[in-house]
């Protein structure tokens, strides 16, 4: 006899809404066994929040993020929104792609002292809204920083040091990651990069959280995400670059990894090349 299983694999064809999923296992297993299935489900599929800081960033199996447990976050962006008006850009010919390819080149220095530092790194994409043409946002990436472990007045005292080369008066870093569950709140603190001072405390770091201190960074609104973005002009550069960096120690933790799939193999593979690059330490 066909099993119920087998004859909604076969038919369904993906067409129920997963708010009517929710409404139908409720109204069938009753609320209390719906919410013990849901709990189930958020941490065997690891289902994160829409928000969370997490999903701007890389975090599947030997990304710099997996193999940073109990490890702090900071976050640290350089690039200033570039006024297209000014004096400077309209004289200069392609003097908006000229400022850009400065700063692209001033983040590619700044990747070179988190490395000296000894500090892992992946990036994300900041979306900072032009002031002057509308529904049109600059394009260009930020760091997010792993504290190795170290001492957390140590990973401080190197943020503040790093970020007031670029006279960057504030910077956001999290606490200690606590466990990996799906659900996990982080909490931060905005810290003053002169005193030392906390400005503010956050409970749960969301992605909104982010935003918000970039925006404050330079009163220019910025998006991690940009709403209907096909709608929208991006000013960015299309090189290509790999933004991320593992330290020796976890590039040693990647070579003696152990896949479990076909394609957990090629990635691993593809970062041990990298690795093998003789310019990918410097």
């Amino acid at each position: 006899m066909e099993t119920n299983s087998n004859y909604l694999l076969q038919n369904l064809d993906y067409e129920i809404p997963m708010c009517y999923w929710v409404m139908y296992l409720d109204n069938f297993l009753g609320k209390e066994k719906a919410e013990e299935f849901y709990e189930y489900l958020i941490h065997a599929r690891q289902i994160i929040r829409k928000n969370d800081i997490r999903t701007v960033m890389n975090t599947i199996s030997l990304s710099v993020y997996s193999l940073s447990p109990n490890e702090q976050l900071a976050f640290v962006g350089i690039y200033n929104p570039i006024n297209r008006n000014s004096p400077i850009i309209q004289r200069m010919e392609d003097g908006f792609a000229k400022a850009q390819e400065l700063y692209r080149n001033k983040n590619k220095l700044l990747a070179s002292k988190i490395k000296r530092l000894g500090y892992s790194f992946t990036t994300s994409i900041g979306n900072w809204k032009d002031k002057t043409e509308k529904d049109t946002y600059q394009r260009e990436r930020f760091f997010i920083i792993f504290s190795e472990k170290k001492n957390p007045e140590k990973f401080k005292q190197d943020i503040y040091k790093l970020v007031k080369e670029y006279n960057i008066n504030t910077v956001l870093i999290t606490d200690t990651l606590g466990d990996n569950a799906p659900k996990m709140k982080i909490k931060s603190n905005l810290f003053d990069v002169k005193t030392g001072n906390v400005l503010e405390n956050y409970f749960d770091t969301t992605t909104e959280v982010i935003e918000k201190y970039f925006t404050n960074l330079h009163n220019i609104q910025c998006l991690l995400k940009i709403p209907y973005e096909r709608n929208k002009k991006i000013l960015t550069l299309d090189e290509n670059i790999g933004w991320e960096y593992y330290t020796p120690k976890k590039q040693e933790l990647v070579k003696k990894s152990v896949v479990h799939s076909c394609n957990m193999g090629m990635y691993k593979q593809a970062l041990i090349n990298k690795f093998s690059n003789i310019n990918y330490n410097n």
